[in-house]
Order: structure tokens, then sequence, then C-alpha cells
């Protein structure tokens, strides 16, 4: 596994993207402090991960209801 940086990600995208394209593991980090991974996918994970993905987005989607009320309606002009 491999921890790569804003800038060296930014710098040697190419490179980086070649090595996971191999199976390497990237984690990314931003000022020391990993807040991503990078890893190959097979075919056979993206239709699973698309799913899965469209249920998150659903449940994210319900988490904004509390927004919809009449004292927020001054937001809907702008």
């Amino acid at each position: 596994m491999k921890f790569v940086g804003v800038r060296e990600l930014r710098n040697k995208t190419g490179e980086i993207l070649n090595a996971v394209r191999k199976g390497e593991k990237v984690i990314l980090t931003k000022r020391g402090k990993p807040f991503a991974a990078m890893a190959r996918l097979r075919e056979e994970e993206i239709e699973r991960l698309i799913i899965e993905g469209r249920g998150w987005l659903k449940l994210a989607e319900s988490a904004f209801d509390f927004w919809d009320n009449e004292e927020d309606e001054i937001w809907n002009k702008v």
C-alpha cells in the first residue's frame, strides 16, 4: 500500500493511476492525514457499487428533508 499526498497526485497522476491499474492500493493524504483510498475495480464489482451508490444517494437526499419548511422559502428565490 502506498500513501500519496495531494501534491504528488497532481504531479504524478499518470504514474499513480498506472500503479492502481496494476493492482496497487493507494491512500490519498492531505497534510499528512488520510482522506480517501484508490483501488482497482474489477468488472464484476462495478454494477454492485453502482447499485449501492444509488441506495446511498437516496438516503443522503432524505437527510435534507428537514430543510423543506416555510421559513426557508426565501432560498427558493436565490
